[in-house]
């Protein structure tokens, strides 16, 4: 059964920052102009100072609805890697962009969470600590059949990002796919962001043969270098054995951190489509049972330091 849905000309204004991912604030505006990269496996940019900070507040500030005092950002971040000008830069950032605010006190700046940096820390931290595989799925595709002129290299490329990082694959040129009928809105949003000048086609579609599914996955998605950048994650991490709470909290940091990029490269397939031994949970596991006990540790430097 499928059903169609056209979008083009007639389809509403749209900004991408209405669909921007709770993981992935840090990147808006720093990027290329959609302030998106491709999602795809493995790291497309170096370390981001903003994204380790967002991720330090979520799990020291964010649960007592708290903020942090400059220093303990700056000394925080200085351990993880940063110098002092990037963890500066970082708070500003955040600050403009509505999800911190500088509060004055004496000489210092303590910088509290805004109501939106709360709801988006909130959803990331959902995301990041989910305690299970998500429920499997119906069978149901979403396909989209987008058409660029040629002349528009520059809408072709944004095309390409924007729907990449909403988890959809590529059958060849135009035809894109999801096994989440529930992203119909956010790629009608996609389309609509670039203009008339890109048309699409949305059909909802169904394919029960499980031999015919399995070569849609591999034709559109790199699984195997995912499972095998999650088999690496494993082993960078698996082994680490912090023993005071400044190296818990770094590695914390920076555990959280990866396993953020590994969920922006992940187009979230059910597990139906997945390898029998998928090491993405086994991933999920480490983080949970990692990111219980380290934080503990983790916290005791925080509380002491932010307490000065």
């Amino acid at each position: 059964m499928v059903s169609r849905q056209d979008y083009g000309q007639h389809s509403s204004a749209w900004h991408h920052n209405e669909m921007e991912s709770a993981l992935d604030l840090d990147e808006a505006g720093v990027t290329d102009d959609l302030g998106t990269a491709p999602r795809r496996p493995g790291p497309a940019r170096g370390p981001s100072a903003r994204a380790y900070l967002l991720l330090l507040l979520g799990d020291y500030a964010l649960d007592r609805a708290e903020g942090a005092w400059t220093q303990t950002v700056v000394d925080a971040l200085g351990m993880v890697g940063f110098e002092e000008k990037a963890a500066r830069q970082a708070l500003t950032r955040s600050a403009t962009a509505g999800l911190l605010e500088p509060l004055r006190v004496g000489r210092r700046t303590r910088w509290n969470i805004t109501p939106a940096g709360h709801s988006a820390l909130t959803a990331a931290k959902h995301r990041l600590f989910a305690t299970g595989p998500e429920r499997d799925w119906n069978g149901d595709w979403l396909v989209l059949l987008a058409t660029v002129p040629e002349s528009h290299r520059n809408l072709r490329h944004r095309l390409r990002t924007s729907l990449s990082w909403a988890g959809f694959g590529s059958l060849g040129a135009g035809v894109w796919l999801s096994p989440h009928p529930s992203h119909a809105a956010e790629a009608q949003q996609v389309l609509a962001s670039l203009g008339e000048t890109v048309q699409g086609t949305l059909l909802h579609a169904r394919l029960d043969n499980p031999e015919e599914r399995q070569r849609l996955v591999t034709r559109a998605w790199d699984v195997a270098e995912l499972d095998r950048q999650y088999q690496r994650f494993v082993d960078r991490f698996a082994t680490a054995q912090p023993d005071t709470p400044e190296c818990a909290l770094v590695d914390l940091a920076h555990l959280v951190y990866q396993w953020r990029r590994l969920l922006l490269a992940d187009p979230g397939l059910p597990p139906s489509l997945l390898p029998p031994r998928w090491s993405g949970e086994q991933a999920r596991q480490l983080v949970l049972d990692r990111h219980r006990r380290w934080q503990q540790m983790a916290r005791i430097w925080w509380d002491d330091r932010d307490a000065a």
